[in-house]
């Protein structure tokens, strides 16, 4: 993949690769010919084979920045043979977004909230300096999870295939589901929000007939609604006006882009999501 920028434009390095190893997705980033390139594999791929494949594409590589949860070991073996450095990873998220954004927007940002949903989601202030407030155990490993636990599936671009065909409401009770449409004690807007995920299953008289892309969409929408719960809070509680999500679960998740969207629009906040922005930590090494 290649990120659509002129790379001359950002002095990006031409002897570097930037590696983000997380717990499920290993990134790379990395100059070739002036266009940045873009790597992504699953992190249980060997890193001999990635970087091998990298150096065929690219000659001019001898130093290796490394950052990511899963990083350390592999940096320990990689120093001895390359000059390498590891990098504190919601440091290299931040310098890596702060690029996509200036590219996108073409300014920096500052005054933000950073939420990179991966395997777990984490939340990062960015203001006059970078501050970790915190996270949840939910992501896109929960997602995975229980997806596997309950069809066996493990193949991400085919459970999102089925997410799409879903609709949660068949599985999900919602407001309006609870109060009736004459009962004024409940406001048009909220009507739409749920009451309880998977709500409608305890009072089904058959569950074999459950389909399970509703399954599917309702799970994205308990992990969704919950991180967007969190994220706005956050965002409220630090007076930021926007919210930057990124991370693995939002490639090709048109679902969880939109429930993020309006869990952000209830609290008056905006929600941006970037090209790419699932590398930004690699592109954040890269350029450090």
């Amino acid at each position: 993949m290649v990120l659509d920028v002129k790379a001359r434009e950002y002095k990006v390095p031409k002897n570097i690769i930037g590696i983000d190893i997380g717990q499920t997705l290993t990134k790379c980033a990395y100059l070739k010919n002036d266009e940045i390139l873009l790597l992504i594999k699953p992190t249980n791929d060997t890193i001999d084979d990635i970087i091998k494949e990298i150096k065929n594409s690219s000659e001019n590589i001898n130093v290796i920045h490394f950052t990511g949860g899963k990083a350390y070991k592999i940096y320990k073996e990689y120093e001895k043979e390359y000059e390498s450095i590891i990098l504190d990873e919601f440091e290299a998220n931040i310098n890596g977004m702060n690029f996509l954004y200036k590219i996108r927007k073409k300014k920096d940002f500052l005054n933000s909230l950073v939420v990179s949903i991966g395997t777990g989601t984490s939340i990062v202030l960015k203001s006059t300096h970078i501050q970790h407030l915190g996270g949840s155990a939910m992501g896109g490993g929960t997602f995975m999870a229980i997806v596997k636990l309950l069809y066996g599936l493990d193949d991400y671009n085919t459970i999102m295939d089925l997410a799409n065909k879903g609709d949660r409401y068949n599985v999900d009770l919602k407001v309006s589901d609870i109060y009736v449409e004459e009962d004024a004690r409940i406001k048009d807007y909220f009507r739409a929000f749920t009451a309880a995920s998977l709500g409608k299953i305890y009072a089904s008289s058959d569950i074999t007939v459950l389909r399970k892309e509703d399954i599917i969409t309702s799970l994205l929408g308990i992990i969704g609604e919950n991180i967007g719960l969190i994220a706005t809070l956050f965002a409220e509680i630090h007076g930021v006006p926007e919210i930057i999500f990124c991370g693995g679960l939002l490639m090709n998740n048109k679902i969880l882009k939109h429930m993020l969207t309006l869990m952000a629009k209830s609290k008056k906040k905006d929600a941006v999501f970037l090209k790419n922005s699932e590398f930004a930590g690699a592109l954040g090494a890269l350029l450090s």
